[in-house]
């Protein structure tokens, strides 16, 4: 949906009440768009939350305060906030990725949703547990200080989030190798 027209038009906005006919329909369009986008992203939440609900029992999740995350930052007249831009539109796409939704989905489909505190799970190693923050040195790279492991970022925040679930069971991934993940009963 183009941004520009949404800005010019709105959707609802008393200030911004279209005055003609030709307003009134592209408000109407707009209105359409967003109600398609909301319905594309329902879905793909549920399709999403039916595979992970089929494959596994339980599913273990970051306790995420999404309102936290997409507090203003537009502060105070004595203390404005700074980079208000960047931070809306960072809220708009934490929103629009629908991690609420999924977790709801998630809650009364799969046998048992685990919520974890995501605390410096990302620093953390998993092999040692290490917890650093220089064990982040790029975006998507984990290399621990203390014992030299390296792995991918995200993959070792999952191996943590795991951990911290305090399964049963554990999953052994063959990452890299292309083999399906299987589960074992730890001894």
């Amino acid at each position: 949906m183009p941004v520009s027209a949404c800005r010019t038009w709105g959707w609802g906005s008393k200030d911004r009440r279209p005055k003609s006919n030709r307003g009134r329909r592209v408000n109407g369009q707009l209105n359409k768009l967003q109600r398609k986008g909301a319905r594309k992203r329902d879905d793909a939440t549920h399709q999403a939350s039916r595979k992970l609900a089929d494959t596994a029992h339980t599913v273990v999740v970051e306790d995420l305060n999404t309102k936290g995350m997409t507090k203003s930052a537009k502060g105070t007249v004595e203390a404005p906030g700074q980079q208000v831009k960047q931070k809306s539109g960072l809220n708009r796409s934490i929103l629009a990725s629908g991690w609420g939704g999924l977790e709801r989905k998630l809650a009364y489909k799969a046998g048992e949703l685990r919520k974890v505190d995501p605390a410096y799970t990302s620093q953390t190693c998993s092999r040692c547990g290490h917890v650093d923050k220089s064990n982040r040195p790029l975006q998507a790279v984990f290399a621990c200080g203390a014992c030299g492991f390296r792995a991918n970022a995200d993959h070792n925040a999952a191996d943590n989030i795991l951990v911290r679930a305090e399964l049963p069971c554990v999953l052994v991934s063959a990452r890299g190798t292309g083999a399906a993940a299987r589960r074992e009963a730890i001894p």
